[in-house]
């Protein structure tokens, strides 16, 4: 049986294919014990541009769309682990060029194939389309699969993958772009915080271009930062060259964020603190202090289950300042698809 459900003109156009209320718990039994190497994925679709038809059962209830004041449907698809979602399909009248993004996949987010990673028992996979008209769409999508929330707390320190971009290297769906024209970056260098290629730093320090990605025609840069969905776009003077992340060793997260919830943001330029040893100040923790690393010593201390790092107060001038440890929630890099 077919249900369509059609909610306000440009909110939400939503084509939903359905098993039969009488027979659906038979069939869907039936087909798990076929494949029972198929796992469950939670889908909820939104788009002002395009219907979008999806092959599975609907589940009870729905899940909040704050972005959109809207409650979406769910469906529940069996799925083959590791192969690409393709229970959905665009349908009707579809702009060319148009084509479906999915978010809460492994391949991150706003991508065009799926691939979904194991979820929690609440979470979804969202789906949308690469039109204009569905920035509001992808902004919620964005919303739903996590990408614009902090992690939850977990028990153990998390690594966490800052990725504004698609895999083409655009801004990704509900990320906003700020073009700048007076102002230029002078040089460009692969980013500490790098885990991908064509990731670079920016100077001068006034830009705050601590990770920018490297856009198609290498003319251009985004910058942006985590736990904000507002990316700057640079023009370079001249093309930018091909940058490599730097070895693990030597690359430093773009983000710390303190299990109290402190964030701590990279120095870059401006007075260095003088206290006496071999003490180098690293990031800025918001009303917290300073990460310093003291020499021939790692900067984070990465021991299970929540690596450290040592603060220290930067009103404490002179004698030997003290060390405070502090644990670590969240790293935040910077990377790609």
């Amino acid at each position: 049986m077919t249900m369509a459900r059609r909610p306000r003109s440009l909110v939400l156009l939503l084509a939903v294919v359905l098993v039969g209320v009488a027979g659906g718990v038979g069939a869907r039994l039936l087909r798990e014990g076929q494949h029972p190497e198929r796992l469950p994925v939670r889908v909820v679709v939104t788009s002002s541009a395009a219907e979008i038809s999806v092959a599975g059962e609907r589940e009870g209830g729905c899940v909040e769309a704050a972005v959109l004041g809207e409650c979406l449907p769910v469906v529940r698809v069996m799925h083959e682990p590791d192969e690409p979602l393709r229970a959905l399909t665009l349908s009707g009248v579809v702009s060319p060029g148009i084509s479906l993004l999915y978010w809460g996949c492994r391949e991150g987010a706003g991508v065009p194939v799926c691939t979904p990673a194991p979820q929690p028992a609440d979470a979804v996979v969202c789906v949308t389309t690469s039109s204009e008209h569905d920035l509001q769409a992808s902004a919620a999508c964005m919303e739903l699969s996590g990408a614009t929330r902090t992690p939850a707390p977990a028990a153990r320190t998390e690594v966490v993958q800052f990725v504004p971009v698609t895999r083409d290297g655009r801004p990704a769906p509900g990320y906003q772009v700020t073009e700048v024209g007076r102002q230029q970056p002078d040089e460009c260098f692969p980013a500490y915080s790098a885990t991908a290629p064509d990731i670079v730093s920016c100077l001068p320090f006034v830009l705050g271009a601590h990770a920018c990605w490297i856009e198609p025609d290498r003319t251009k840069v985004l910058c942006g930062r985590p736990g904000n969905n507002q990316l700057i776009r640079y023009d370079m003077r001249q093309p930018v060259a091909s940058a490599d992340p730097p070895a693990e060793e030597r690359r430093g997260p773009l983000l710390i964020e303190l299990r109290d919830g402190t964030k701590c943001t990279r120095r870059w330029g401006g007075p260095t603190p003088s206290w006496p040893g071999p003490l180098t100040a690293w990031y800025y923790c918001s009303g917290r202090g300073i990460i310093v690393q003291v020499a021939d010593e790692p900067l984070i201390s990465r021991r299970d289950p929540y690596w450290t790092v040592r603060l220290v107060d930067p009103r404490e001038v002179g004698g030997d300042p003290v060390l405070q440890p502090y644990e670590v929630a969240f790293v935040h890099y910077a990377g790609r698809p």
